[in-house]
């Protein structure tokens, strides 16, 4: 096969006088690759035809102009890479993305990278809000992943999207299906930003062996949960299974710089949990640096496993720096939370109800349960309260399997009190 350029090949560019920059850029590509010609208006078609070519490597150059794209890109064809090249800009179309579920880019094949490095995936959010102009929707994504096994994105910069700077979850499933035959994504993402997107940078709904690294999730706003990242399964099928987040930031996001709810993950095909965080910088959230809700109150089919968090500096969040909700009625069977070096400072400024750590039960039977907070906790503040806060139910239901040990370091020295119920725990608070 040779080597060629969407819509025109070589011997054409020559006879038309294309420059030798063209010729150069087509007689440089290998076999199975295809370069995209940009053209003045939408170019959905133009990207779309490569990626369905099927070739090996699709390549968005950079032409010194945006890619104004006005409808759906699908990746469907495994074993494929798509670059955008430095500098190349993915611009929405104004007045496009109507429907409610219109996303920029759906990643629905195996083995698929999106590689992007310095270049940039741009909505028009502002106009989305606009209810003159657009149907309201929260589903606007830059980016999606849909039971893609072995899939990577890198390098790109995710923002101004209608809902999610990235999405990853399970594959559509036909209308007589109850479970999808996909039921996660695995694969990497690395060296992205996600910025000012309405919903979430990064939403996790279902994946398995995925890795996070190197990336920053900021300024989120508009719609809740308004985070940087959110991990929240709808269903029981859906799994939680082997996911890293390593050397990540999360700053600035309109309500949490992450978020993790397993309220609806219940039920006889859940499975246990492993989420792990190593290395993060949480900073100058509206609200929470690390929320946490383990389940619904009174349930004792959710998963069990473990979420950790190691190496996290937690700071300048506007409520509490550290918030977990958690009252199960078995302790035993429930999900753990363990942390190992970790900093939370000045947070908890934004309202009189906010501290450093807060442990929240609500007034269904069930104890607070499962946390280790590892050697290495310290807390820095200067307000008059305690450093680590139990809700009134927290304290009258009780903890059980509470480890660790918290360092405050508060000129106020206002004690943390826990509960008079404690089983199992060891926690020492040092003030």
């Amino acid at each position: 096969m040779k080597p060629k350029y969407l819509i025109s090949s070589i011997a054409a560019s020559v006879g038309l006088g294309i420059s030798l920059v063209t010729i150069v850029r087509a007689n440089t590509a290998t076999a199975n690759d295809v370069v995209v010609k940009w053209q003045e208006g939408d170019n959905s078609i133009n990207i779309q035809k490569a990626i369905d070519s099927g070739n090996a490597t699709v390549t968005i150059p950079n032409v010194g102009k945006p890619w104004i794209v006005g409808q759906r890109i699908r990746a469907r064809q495994s074993n494929q890479k798509i670059i955008f090249e430095p500098g190349v800009l993915v611009l929405a179309q104004k007045g496009a993305f109507q429907k409610v579920y219109d996303s920029m880019l759906i990643v629905q094949a195996d083995d698929v990278t999106i590689s992007g490095y310095d270049a940039t995936f741009q909505m028009q959010r502002d106009d989305y809000l606009n209810p003159k102009l657009y149907e309201r929707s929260e589903f606007r994504h830059n980016l999606v992943v849909r039971g893609s096994d072995n899939f990577v994105v890198e390098g790109l910069t995710l923002k101004d999207a209608g809902g999610d700077g990235l999405f990853i979850s399970h594959g559509n499933k036909d209308k007589d299906q109850d479970i999808p035959e996909r039921t996660f994504s695995s694969g990497i993402i690395r060296d992205i930003v996600t910025d000012n997107n309405y919903r979430l940078g990064l939403s996790i709904m279902s994946a398995k062996d995925l890795l996070i690294e190197n990336s920053t999730f900021k300024n989120t706003s508009g719609t809740r949960p308004a985070s940087g990242v959110d991990i929240e399964p709808d269903h029981e099928w859906q799994k939680l299974v082997d996911i890293k987040f390593k050397n990540n930031k999360y700053i600035n996001n309109d309500r949490n710089g992450v978020q993790i709810g397993l309220g609806k993950y219940r039920g006889d095909n859940t499975t246990d949990i492993s989420i792990a965080f190593d290395g993060c910088e949480i900073i100058g959230n509206h609200e929470v640096g690390i929320k946490i809700n383990t389940h619904k109150p009174e349930f004792y089919d959710g998963a069990q496993g473990e979420i950790s968090f190691k190496d996290c500096d937690i700071k300048g969040s506007g409520e509490n720096g550290v918030f977990i909700k958690s009252d199960h009625i078995s302790p035993e069977e429930t999900i753990k939370i363990a942390f190992e070096n970790i900093k939370v400072s000045n947070t908890g400024n934004k309202t009189d109800e906010s501290f450093p750590v807060t442990l929240f039960s609500t007034k269904k039977p069930g104890m607070f349960s499962n946390i280790d907070f590892g050697e290495n906790f310290v807390i820095e503040d200067d307000v008059d309260r305690p450093g680590l806060f139990t809700s009134n139910f927290t304290r009258k239901q009780g903890l059980a399997n509470v480890h660790g040990i918290v360092k405050i370091n508060n000129p106020h020295k206002q004690p943390s009190f826990l509960s008079d119920n404690l089983e199992n725990v060891t926690l020492e608070i040092i003030e």
